[in-house]
């Protein structure tokens, strides 16, 4: 039973070491601090290795399993400036929510190109986050 996750957890440090994390670069000078980075980053590489497989399991589910409310927002009108053009009445999901993340991260998202990987979701993570954040500071100012 458990060698049947082998496959996983080969996906989740292969996300962890190449998925943008550039862990090795990491110049730390305590252990606590290089452990304490490898959490962060092992936490972010399971919530975007489980978002892909999430997209594959049911891609039309709610966004809200795996974003918050500042992110589905963001995401939601990052989406509406990519294509305006979009299908209007029908619900925003979890594909496309993903996909708007990873065009964050420099997907192109052609008819051609498939499903994003782990490096450009893990950029356009990075770049969702900054957006949140840069909304939350400006809800805070006077």
């Amino acid at each position: 039973m458990v060698y049947s996750y082998r496959w996983r957890i080969e996906r989740l440090h292969f996300t962890r070491k190449s998925g943008g994390s550039q862990i090795e670069r990491l110049q730390l000078e305590t252990r606590e601090r290089l452990e304490r980075a490898i959490t962060l980053y092992t936490i972010v590489a399971w919530r975007i290795l489980w978002m892909t497989y999430q997209v594959r399991i049911d891609p039309d589910q709610s966004p809200t399993v795996a974003f918050s409310a500042d992110e589905i927002d963001a995401l939601e009108r990052i989406a509406a400036a990519q294509s305006p053009a979009r299908r209007s009445g029908q619900p925003f999901t979890l594909r496309d929510a993903v996909r708007a993340m990873a065009k964050l991260g420099g997907f192109l998202g052609r008819k051609s190109d498939g499903e994003p990987g782990v490096k450009t979701l893990w950029r356009g993570y990075r770049q969702l986050q900054l957006i949140c954040w840069g909304i939350q500071l400006a809800r805070q100012a006077p």
